[in-house]
Formats: structure tokens, sequence, C-alpha cells
């Protein structure tokens, strides 16, 4: 029993062969560069998620806001509505900056009397902002007159 030992000590003091040394510096850098792609593109799919959440987030608020002024437009009483002027974006007191989720988007309205057909007004609401990108949203609509 005690030879038993004795060889099995021997075998496990013995000199390794080649295939059971570790692993060759090479193999660890191929291992390491694969590594590295793996997690280059966790990285770049977590950032493009982000914009993505960010993106519709401000859609969100920007059609919020379209509806807000569609809502406002559709409660003017028909006195008003038919003394306001707006027959083109860039008029003068149809456009309003509103700053929600810290982002500024500039809103802008066109209003068409008697359109598509008589005694309906047309409304177009245009959303602008800039965040990575320019974006613009706009929305149409009718009201009765």
């Amino acid at each position: 029993m005690h030879l038993r030992v004795l060889r099995a000590s021997r075998a496990m003091t013995g000199r390794m062969r080649p295939s059971q040394a570790g692993f060759t510096l090479i193999e660890v850098l191929v291992a390491l560069t694969i590594f590295s792609i793996a997690v280059l593109g966790l990285a770049i799919g977590t950032v493009s998620i982000a914009q993505t959440n960010n993106t519709s987030h401000l859609n969100a608020g920007a059609i919020n806001m379209a509806q807000a002024k569609f809502e406002e437009v559709r409660a003017m009483s028909t006195t008003a509505f038919s003394g306001l002027s707006c027959a083109a974006f860039t008029t003068s007191g149809c456009s309003d900056s509103v700053t929600a989720s810290n982002k500024s988007f500039a809103r802008s309205w066109r209003i068409t009397t008697n359109s598509p057909v008589s005694g309906v007004n047309k409304i177009e609401v245009k959303v602008d902002w800039t965040d990575y990108t320019g974006h613009s949203l706009t929305f149409v609509g009718s009201v009765p007159q």
C-alpha cells in the first residue's frame, strides 16, 4: 500500500506534456478579442435602446401638445374662431414654444376655414424639436364651425 502512494505521487510530480501546460498567449488574446467584441455589441445595443426610448418619449410629448392645441381651438367660440388669422405656420400669433421633459418644443398651427367642405375648419398643428437630430410632426384635424 505504501508503494502505491509513492507511485501516484511520482506521476503527479512528473513533467507535464505540452498539451497539458495551459493556455498559450495566442489563445488568451483570441478569447479576449471575442469577449471584447461581444461586450462592445452589448454597449452599442444599450445606447441604441436608450435613444429609441428617448425619441419615443419625446414623440408622445409632441402628440400631447398637438392634442392640447386641437382641444383649445375646438373649445373656442365661433366669434373667437372667425377672428383667428392663421393661414400659414409662419404667421405671427400662430405659434408658441412649450418646454416639457427638459426639451423645448416649437408648436405652430394653421387654420383653413371652410375646408375640406363648407362649415368645417381644417386645423393643422406642427410640433418641432431637436435632440440628437431634428424632428417634426404634423397633425391634421377638422372641427365644425
